[in-house]
């Protein structure tokens, strides 16, 4: 009944999941879905590992010590690699903070769990999330945890009644997805989002989904039937195709989404047979060849990318990613054939061996992960100038300068909770966090009305998930306005930030809204601040620039990007020509894509503390140089 055959053309599947994910992570535009790949791969892994299991419980020759033998074989030997790999050149990358947070991820990964840390420290689809080396184990602590629960529930069905296993089976699948779904509506907080990518109760379903695959009626007959065989496996093709390319950060996931792919994964499973075009295209030998090493191409590439991103300090260009792609290959050829393959041969390797490998090499690593993170990274690797420097990261000002949970909103406070003196005087700066970050400068100069809250744009009808007050909290600001009747009004925010690109939309709204209200008023649009991959004062360690009591100019990594947000902006702004203006804090702050790293009024400081945030100082200078754009002494006084 559950008899599993070798198919070459899982191998192909393989490829095809792996090569998604690591083009996924290159930031190849036409893979922005590829994050898909992983899904596949949960349900390849069901459908096999379940085959084995159920066939050998139907012969009575199952044994968890042999099946859990097979899984540390297979997993434990090149993940050990990998793991000494990361460590050791983290240690030469990695800022303390961040190689204190490697730490961490060392030590989870060791067990099994980075799936929990990762929920815990923010979502899969967060900014900075591409610098974590460890990211990807999330997907093997899943599968893991799964595969402890798994056969101790399948021994127990078939002690009781094996006829049960199927409606149980399907009883957890389902109740697994419907959980999958509920967690992805809108209503639900972030934080249980994120729980849903990461953990395993709303992700068991896919791994079910290739074991109900040995359910199917009649399932040894289905290869007679060429034309259908053909048609759907090449279907399960362009599911898996349509998700990969269509998908992206946006999509709730995993949701009945998630069904496109995962279903894709079925048809080509069970319809892609001998005979077919699917098989003829999977089974292609450099599509086998990658599918065989595709577990070690997996460990291998996210590491690769992260910590080249880290040594050069910003996006990596087509040509390294090219190059990185080539040497993940490379490396995970010689991890399947030198560590992958010899592990699996029992002959060669004994099952006393494995057991003393496996628990020495979790030990080992989980209690270097301790040091790391105990010892705070290892902050000896540099010098008290360098520390001085770094140590910007915990900025213990910016909750006073910014007005923190006074004028500047946390996510947990409504339209209501704005304070008496946030308003105070004839300028208003609305906002985010960037614009928190601007206002104590203004605040230096002249009398200002702040009105900001976290990770909510001024623009309109705005709805984001995570900032479930912020329509009514520009509702309130804009109102506000009339009691207030400032001379001027700045509108500033992380304009690239992704959680705002569905905004856009409301943005020529929203200035249709202002101008015809406030007639009157001037308003400035402020482009993005120049932000920095990882930090501002991490590029200038990697920059070998400190301190040094002087304005110093750096290469800006996300110039770039800034700038393409900051024109479609400018674009919708210039369609009025009337009381609406913009000013590009770029081209204030920035000479082509070099942008002022540190200033030294009124003490000497990096501009920003973190990516793009401003420090005290560097809000003074901002503040002044736009004030000096708009001539506002002259003007408003």
């Amino acid at each position: 009944m559950f008899q599993i055959d070798y198919r070459q053309e899982i191998n192909g599947l393989r490829a095809l999941a792996v090569l998604s994910v690591i083009f996924y992570h290159a930031k190849f535009t036409p893979f922005q879905g590829g994050f898909v790949g992983v899904d596949i791969f949960f349900v390849i892994s069901g459908y096999l590992i379940s085959g084995i299991i159920f066939n050998e419980l139907s012969n009575s020759s199952f044994s968890l010590v042999n099946f859990y033998e097979r899984r540390a074989r297979r997993i434990l030997p090149a993940l050990f690699v990998v793991l000494i790999f990361s460590t050791l050149i983290s240690w030469a990358l990695l800022p303390p903070f961040e190689f204190k947070d490697f730490g961490q991820s060392l030590f989870s990964v060791s067990f099994f769990a980075s799936n929990f840390l990762f929920w815990l420290e923010g979502g899969y689809f967060d900014s900075g999330i591409d610098l974590k080396p460890l990211i990807h184990t999330w997907s093997l602590a899943v599968e893991e945890q799964f595969y402890v629960l798994f056969p101790l529930l399948a021994i127990l069905i078939f002690s009781v009644n094996k006829k049960f296993l199927l409606p149980i089976i399907l009883l957890i699948f389902l109740t697994s997805l419907f959980l999958a779904q509920i967690f992805s509506e809108d209503n639900i907080d972030i934080n249980s989002k994120k729980g849903s990518f990461y953990l395993l109760p709303t992700r068991a379903w896919e791994l079910l989904m290739g074991g109900l695959l040995f359910f199917i009626p009649k399932y040894n007959d289905i290869s007679s039937k060429d034309l259908l065989n053909n048609v759907l496996s090449l279907i399960g093709l362009l599911l898996m195709a349509f998700s990969v390319y269509s998908f992206d950060a946006d999509t709730p996931f995993p949701s009945a989404y998630t069904l496109i792919p995962t279903f894709g994964a079925v048809l080509v499973i069970i319809y892609g047979v001998k005979g077919t075009l699917t098989n003829k295209l999977l089974t292609a030998k450099p599509l086998v060849l990658i599918g065989l090493i595709s577990y070690s191409a997996y460990l291998w590439h996210q590491p690769l990318f992260s910590l080249s991103r880290s040594y050069f300090v910003g996006e990596l260009t087509s040509y390294h990613l090219s190059f990185l792609i080539l040497l993940t290959l490379l490396l995970a050829y010689s991890s399947w054939y030198f560590i992958e393959e010899p592990f699996r041969n029992k002959r060669k390797i004994s099952r006393k061996f494995v057991l003393i490998f496996s628990l020495s090499g979790t030990l080992l690593f989980g209690l270097v992960g301790l040091g790391i993170h105990y010892n705070e990274g290892f902050e000896q690797r540099y010098t008290s100038n360098q520390m001085k420097l770094l140590n910007f990261r915990s900025y213990e000002e910016r909750d006073e300068l910014y007005r923190d949970r006074v004028c500047f909103l946390r996510k947990d406070m409504d339209e209501n909770s704005f304070s008496d003196i946030c308003s105070d005087g004839p300028i208003y700066i609305w906002g985010d966090s960037h614009a928190a970050s601007i206002s104590y400068g203004m605040r230096k100069l002249t009398k200002v009305s702040q009105y900001t809250s976290s990770m909510c744009p001024p623009i309109f009808e705005v709805d984001i998930p995570s900032r479930p007050y912020c329509r009514d909290i520009n509702e309130v600001i804009f109102n506000s306005i009339d009691t207030n009747n400032p001379k001027l009004v700045f509108l500033s925010a992380n304009w690239i930030l992704k959680s705002y690109d569905d905004s856009y939309n409301s943005l020529q709204k929203t200035f249709d809204r202002l101008a015809h209200r406030y007639p009157n008023i001037d308003f400035y649009v402020l482009g993005g601040l120049p932000q920095w991959h990882s930090s501002l004062p991490n590029t200038m360690i990697k920059a070998d620039q400190l301190l040094q009591e002087k304005e110093t100019y750096l290469k800006n990594q996300l110039y770039t990007d800034v700038k393409f947000k900051d024109t479609e902006i400018e674009k919708i702004v210039n369609q009025r020509n009337e009381n609406i203006k913009f000013i590009s804090l770029l081209d204030l702050l920035c000479v082509d894509d070099e942008c002022l790293s540190q200033v030294s009024y009124p003490k000497n400081e990096p501009t920003a503390f973190d990516y793009g945030h401003l420090s005290g100082s560097g809000s003074i200078k901002v503040s002044s140089l736009i004030f000096e754009r708009i001539n506002y002494q002259e003007n408003y006084d």
